[in-house]
């Protein structure tokens, strides 16, 4: 499945979140529509990394997930062109140095980074970091997929395995 599919398929299911009576007040789950009607800026298409993303923000703007699972929340592109390396890294060292670009986040503080070489999804848990290097010996680094594509089409699993409150599902976080 590829990202445009996943996110059609995403958009078909949010009503179905909506339907789910927490007992309290759902937050603003959506998909932000994109607003790139001549294609994607240079500044992005410029970017080390953003090739890997450059599928998903051609559909869509990121999205907000705050009521399934602990949070899912994909920044819109010009947050990821324009990141602040005191809270975000721009690599994860570790056994050796891996150039990540940040895109997103969880409910409980977990980054969402793309391998800017391999085009993997990441996912760093808090750790620590410093001057936009993130400490993958001491901080937890997680492979939660091969690819963009492959990242989308898992969050669209998340959600429907949320709906159906199916408690066998393995959550991306």
């Amino acid at each position: 499945m590829n990202p445009a599919e996943a996110i059609a398929q995403i958009k078909v299911k949010l009503p179905d979140l909506y339907a789910i009576d927490f007992g309290y007040p759902l937050g603003d789950n959506l998909v932000r529509d994109p607003n790139r009607p001549n294609g994607l800026p240079d500044a992005f298409v410029l970017k080390r990394g953003t090739e890997w993303l450059a599928p998903l923000y051609l559909v869509c703007d990121g999205l907000s997930f705050p009521d399934v699972h602990s949070g899912y929340f994909l920044k819109p592109l010009d947050k990821v062109l324009s990141f602040d390396l005191s809270s975000e890294p721009d690599t994860v060292v570790g056994e050796q140095e891996l150039a990540v670009l940040p895109f997103g986040s969880t409910g409980d503080g977990s980054l969402f980074v793309v391998d800017c070489d391999r085009g993997r999804v990441l996912l760093l848990s808090p750790g620590p970091m410093r001057e936009g290097r993130y400490d993958g010996l001491n901080g937890k680094v997680k492979e939660v997929a091969a690819t963009v594509p492959e990242f989308v089409e898992r969050l669209c699993c998340d959600l429907q395995a949320f709906i159906n409150n199916d408690q066998n599902h393995s959550y991306i976080a």
